[in-house]
């Protein structure tokens, strides 16, 4: 369950009404109109072959391959594509990661073609776009875990932390990471951007969960897994977060 702290930091977040309103109705359409398309076969089947469990041991396994240096590489060939292309995708997992280059999701979990549904934005920030893309993951691909991936020397919470002013839509961005530079104050200036980075995976998972009926139905019932993540730029560790 989410704590106390986290629930203050949620409450703080600023989500306008009307992205509120938009989240909702999003919400709607992925609960109903997927049950209409279904009748004249205009959605995908979203079965997956996946379980919890095997997910996040796949996830688990591969990152540590990567990480000692002893990737596989797996499911990386063009005849792939076209089997994919043909049957559709069952990714094992959707991942909400930050935007920066150091960050190659597929090569950190050692994980090929077709096997993971990548949601990004700098900070790992779940806007509406981000939460609307794993809403979709959920109802039409059947993700058994949704894993919220933050990661060390994040450029988007540095600036937070530091109280950076941008204009325009960045300026929004870090806005939504300010509730955790606000948390992390307190914190020993040496240790505080590693606290801050611990502390959006957290949140935002949270965010992703609170904010989605879609996702806390999923949730709810058993069937989805939210879990949070930090990936260490310098040793490509993964500490995973459940």
């Amino acid at each position: 369950m989410p704590n106390s702290l986290n629930l203050k930091l949620f409450a703080s977040l600023r989500i306008s009404p009307m992205i509120t309103l938009l989240i909702a109705v999003m919400a709607l359409i992925f609960l109903v109109v997927p049950l209409q398309a279904a009748d004249n076969g205009g959605r995908p089947d979203p079965t997956n072959p996946n379980s919890v469990d095997s997910a996040l041991k796949a996830l688990k396994e591969g990152n540590a391959r990567f990480a000692n240096g002893q990737s596989t590489n797996p499911r990386q060939d063009k005849n792939l594509l076209a089997k994919l292309s043909q049957d559709g995708q069952t990714p094992l997992a959707a991942v909400l990661s930050c935007t920066d280059s150091r960050v190659p999701v597929e090569k950190i979990f050692d994980q090929g073609f077709g096997d993971l549904f990548v949601v990004r934005a700098a900070g790992a920030v779940p806007g509406i776009d981000q939460i609307g893309s794993l809403e979709y993951a959920v109802a039409y691909l059947g993700v058994p875990v949704i894993l919220v991936l933050s990661h060390t020397k994040c450029g988007a919470v540095s600036a937070a932390v530091g109280e950076a002013k941008e204009p325009g839509a960045l300026g929004e961005l870090l806005a939504k990471l300010s509730p955790v530079a606000k948390a992390v104050e307190k914190v020993d200036q040496t240790k505080r951007l590693e606290a801050a980075i611990k502390l959006s995976a957290s949140m935002f998972r949270e965010q992703v969960t609170m904010t989605s009926p879609v996702i806390a139905a999923a949730v709810k019932e058993g069937r989805l897994k939210v879990i949070s993540g930090v990936y260490d730029i310098d040793t490509g560790s993964v500490e995973f977060n459940e």
